[in-house]
């Protein structure tokens, strides 16, 4: 059994950082670009675009959103207008390398070779693993005056088991990370069988820290899961180099609202974290992605919910194909994004 830990010290260190950055990590930003490696899990939900039950799904959680944060930028949180359809997914991914994991570990930096499939690592400050849930239900346009009006992919909800990532991945490219538990579990008499069950957050509180000046964030997550599966690896060791984003009619593009600020995480500096968090740009981000891939199997059987995969309130009630796509071995390059249109008030 593999379970994410959260619990985790903030404080005052001497480093490459500024001593800004090093009074408050919350102030340590990670800017673009990114390069991650990991395994990845992709569930089809469907080819020419969501049904309307998901749909329904998507937006009743952003709108519950929008009421416990106040009023949002245009079509934050209309997931259904601008929507042009497309390939609808819900991915899993556990990143073993990245920049933004939830435990420190030995600092490298990866450098992708794009066309060999491989990774170099060099020193640079990097830290450890995370966990991520996602879904794009397809393809929405850009709202009116942005000089480019093709449209693109949308992140509605993502879940993912890093602080950090949480933070930078809202400041820099929109995507409106949660902070989640997730739990992976080997089923028993089966090599191929993976089990994830993921918790939501309840509450969170920052307890000072006896031995320096720092902060312990513990976060409380719920005891039942809202998202099971169990994926199934088919022939593993029949895999095909892909890269995603040169596939005929396929658009990788992400394009994303503006976010509403969320409640203060940190106990010194709250206009700082809002400041982070909460952004004012429609930006498009243009991701690589590549892998060697094979086919999965999915199946739903949350607590309560027999044949279900998710509660349909911290997830809509996804109803994927039986069968998808398992990558070994992904890797991802997100670049910075580019700024389309600003809802600032001037």
């Amino acid at each position: 059994m593999q379970e994410t830990r959260h619990s985790r010290i903030y404080s005052p260190t001497t480093s490459h950082f500024s001593a800004c950055e090093a009074k408050n990590p919350f102030t340590v930003f990670r800017p673009p670009p990114w390069f991650l490696e990991g395994e990845a899990w992709w569930m089809i939900l469907s080819f020419l675009g969501p049904s309307r039950e998901l749909l329904e799904g998507v937006k009743h959680q952003l709108l519950e959103e929008s009421k416990h944060f106040g009023l949002a930028p245009w079509a934050s949180f209309e997931p259904i207008k601008g929507l042009r359809g497309g390939i609808g997914n819900v991915q899993i991914i556990r990143y073993h390398m990245s920049l933004v994991g939830q435990s420190p570990m030995t600092v490298y930096y990866v450098e992708i070779n794009w066309e060999k499939l491989s990774s170099s690592l060099t020193m640079c400050p990097w830290t450890g693993p995370y966990d991520e849930l996602l879904i794009v239900p397809g393809a929405f346009k850009p709202p009116p005056g942005c000089p480019n009006q093709s449209p693109g992919l949308r992140v509605t909800q993502i879940y993912v088991s890093s602080l950090e990532s949480v933070l930078n991945g809202r400041r820099n490219w929109n995507i409106p990370k949660k902070l989640a538990r997730f739990k992976f579990c080997q089923v028993e008499g089966s090599a191929s069988k993976i089990e994830l069950n993921v918790y939501g957050l309840r509450s969170y509180r920052f307890t000072p820290c006896i031995t320096s000046t720092g902060w312990y964030f513990e976060p409380d997550f719920y005891e039942t899961p809202f998202f099971n599966v169990t994926m199934d690896r088919h022939l593993p060791r029949v895999n095909v180099p892909v890269n995603v984003g040169q596939l005929p009619l396929l658009d990788l593009s992400l394009l994303q609202p503006p976010l509403q600020a969320a409640d203060s995480l940190d106990p010194e500096s709250p206009e700082a974290n809002c400041a982070m968090v909460g952004t004012s740009d429609w930006k498009r981000t243009n991701p690589r992605i590549k892998g060697s891939c094979g086919l999965c199997s999915f199946k739903g059987n949350l607590a309560g919910r027999k044949g279900h995969f998710s509660d349909g309130d911290l997830f809509p009630d996804v109803r994927p194909y039986r069968l998808g796509i398992h990558f070994p071995r992904i890797f991802l390059e997100f670049p910075p994004p580019i700024i389309l249109l600003s809802t600032a008030k001037k």
